[in-house]
């Protein structure tokens, strides 16, 4: 989930399973009004969504795997 605070200059991305969460901060001068290249910055660390759902690099992995298990019911 995105949480947009650009008048306030952040930025707020939360894992929606563990709510880990990335600030981007206007402060590091990070373009908190550019929503996709935030989001293109987190992709690149890994961050997925999956489902409409937000994933830090760590779920997402878990949820794959899951995903991929040939057993799972």
């Amino acid at each position: 989930m995105g949480t947009e605070r650009p008048s306030k200059g952040v930025l707020v991305f939360q894992c929606d399973v563990c709510f880990e969460t990335h600030d981007f901060s206007k402060a590091e001068g990070d373009d908190v009004s550019d929503y996709r290249a935030c989001w293109r910055t987190l992709h690149e660390d890994g961050w997925r969504m999956n489902d409409g759902e937000h994933m830090c690099t760590d779920c997402y992995k878990k949820a794959k795997a899951d995903r991929d298990n040939p057993f799972r019911r």
